[in-house]
């Protein structure tokens, strides 16, 4: 009697986890539903890549904290990133945007560095305005350095007047 007892509930046992297998397999599953997705403002830096005798531009993101000033930060990132025409220690000491016009204040670096050559002195200028370019309030760029207007970085370009930053710049 005792094996019968046994065998009773072990077909008992079974029957029931196979009832609750079966109930769980017909129960129609929920999809979990997606979450707002939180994606980190970014800005984008524009430099330029040699491809023999021309050049493609390519876009680099940068990340911007929510407590970080967007166009301050595009800026310092353009002149630090990988294939930046830039020359070498040139630093952002100011940036201020008034009536579309961003006023652009470089170290001395950027004319005491500058390597020379117009298809360099053409670069830094298009790279800054392509990344000036993301910014709906900023129609023109007046670069200065240590505060003064300058007319040219390498006798090249003229930077008198300020300079549109979306004139005659095609897409990548």
């Amino acid at each position: 009697m005792r094996i019968r007892w046994i065998l009773t509930v072990i077909l008992l046992a079974v029957l029931a986890f196979g009832g609750g297998y079966w109930y769980a397999s017909r129960r129609p599953r929920l999809a979990p539903q997606p979450g707002p997705v939180q994606t980190k403002p970014s800005v984008v830096v524009y430099v330029p890549i040699s491809e023999g005798n021309t050049y493609r531009w390519e876009a680099k993101p940068v990340p911007v904290n929510a407590d970080e000033d967007p166009l301050r930060i595009a800026l310092e990132h353009l002149l630090i990133t990988r294939d930046s025409p830039f020359p070498q220690g040139t630093r952002l000491l100011r940036v201020k945007v008034e009536d579309g016009i961003a006023e652009v204040d470089f170290s001395r670096e950027l004319v005491d560095n500058f390597p020379g050559g117009s298809t360099t002195e053409a670069l830094i200028v298009e790279s800054l305005c392509r990344t000036l370019a993301q910014f709906a309030d900023v129609e023109k760029a007046r670069i200065l350095v240590e505060g003064k207007k300058i007319d040219t970085i390498g006798e090249h370009v003229d930077l008198s007047q300020p300079v549109p930053v979306r004139q005659g710049l095609p897409a990548n």
